[in-house]
């Protein structure tokens, strides 16, 4: 072999390796671009992810929290709306027994309403407070009952009677406005059981 085959294969070998070297770098290179720009581009999606997680668990908190609100509102609007129901309901029963003052029913009313506090004192000596207007009627009561009761008479509109024990001791609030008072929670569960059925019917 001449001296310019073996140049000529020299070279032609190193041109190979070298291209060999390149392609085997440049294919390297490819790969470790393409494995930063995979790594960039999951950066850049974990990244955007955990906005979007982030944005997703705000928008749920904000749909709970509005949800919660109107949740609140509506629960609020309905017990001020039971509220005024309720309201309305014993101001028109006042006025409607306040009307039977001087009816026999009116009496029946407070004969019961004696006799429910003093079942409760006990005792037939008692001390009587009622409104002015109801005072005749509830000394007729008082004898028909044979009760040693003295009646104390007061400005206020009272619809029934406050009876004490003697001694004052024990004291019974037998108003109507007290007993209403017991029975707020019962009126109230009717009044939100109805209002339900009339939104059934409706």
């Amino acid at each position: 072999m001449s001296d310019q085959e073996l140049t000529e294969r020299l070279i032609n070998g190193i041109v190979n390796r070298l291209s060999s070297e390149i392609e085997e770098w440049s294919n390297n290179l490819r790969l470790k671009a393409e494995a930063e720009l995979m790594d960039g581009v999951k950066a850049v999606i974990d990244k955007y992810a955990d906005t979007l997680e982030n944005i997703e668990k705000e928008i749920n908190m904000d749909r709970e929290y509005r949800l919660y609100n109107e949740t609140m509102n509506a629960k609020r609007e309905r017990l001020s709306v039971i509220e005024s129901a309720y309201a309305e309901v014993v101001s028109k029963v006042r006025e409607r027994l306040s009307s039977m003052r001087g009816t026999n029913d009116y009496k029946k009313f407070l004969r019961n309403s004696i006799l429910w506090a003093t079942s409760i004192i006990e005792s037939k000596q008692l001390v009587i407070t009622a409104s002015k207007a109801d005072e005749d009627m509830v000394n007729e009561i008082i004898s028909e009952l044979n009760l040693d009761a003295t009646v104390n008479t007061t400005d206020k509109d009272l619809l029934g009677v406050i009876v004490s024990s003697s001694d004052g001791s024990i004291k019974v609030d037998a108003t109507l406005d007290s007993r209403l008072s017991l029975m707020e929670h019962q009126i109230k569960t009717l009044l939100t059981h109805i209002a339900a059925t009339l939104k059934s019917e409706a």
